[in-house]
């Protein structure tokens, strides 16, 4: 019964989820370009000194995206939580306990993650490549062993990341 409200609250919330569906995409896709960045430089042929900061630049990057990752899921938790006060109230008024309400609420949640998770590595291979050839033109590397690289480390750590916040 409540695996079914909780998906017609979904469908119900269509508009409020959308925008909690395409924050968590663009956070999983930012994060996973950051960090897939190593992957990709490892096959540009660069100076010693640009491999330097390319590495630098990945290190930083990478605790960057954490943050920005934790930000963007928190404030997306916090907007949907505060457009649905008032049915949380019904619900308790109802005489719905507390933890069936956030049990219904966590299935919500992990419902929308798990398929913003799934298009979020999508989109961030795709962007992933780009970014490696905004790298490369940036420190004028060769472009010529470039290929399609799908960072596993990258996705690890996007799961973990994204399973911890």
């Amino acid at each position: 019964m409540l695996f079914k409200l909780s998906l017609k609250n979904i469908v119900k919330s269509i508009k409020d989820y959308a925008i909690y569906f395409f924050t968590l995409v663009l956070g999983v896709a930012i994060f996973y370009v950051f960090n897939a960045i190593e992957s990709q430089t490892v096959m540009m042929k660069v100076s010693d000194n640009t491999a330097e900061i390319i590495r630098l630049m990945t290190n930083v990057l990478s605790g960057v995206s954490v943050f920005v990752l934790g930000f963007l899921i928190i404030y997306a938790s916090r907007f949907l939580i505060k457009r649905r006060n008032r049915e949380f109230g019904i619900y308790l008024t109802l005489g719905m306990g507390k933890r069936k309400i956030s049990f219904i609420l966590f299935i919500e949640t992990l419902a929308i993650g798990m398929i913003s998770l799934a298009t979020g590595l999508i989109v961030g291979a795709g962007l992933s490549q780009l970014m490696s050839i905004f790298v490369a033109n940036m420190f004028e590397a060769d472009m010529t062993k470039f290929k399609f690289v799908f960072s596993l480390s990258a996705c690890i750590k996007t799961l973990v990341y994204f399973g911890i916040i």
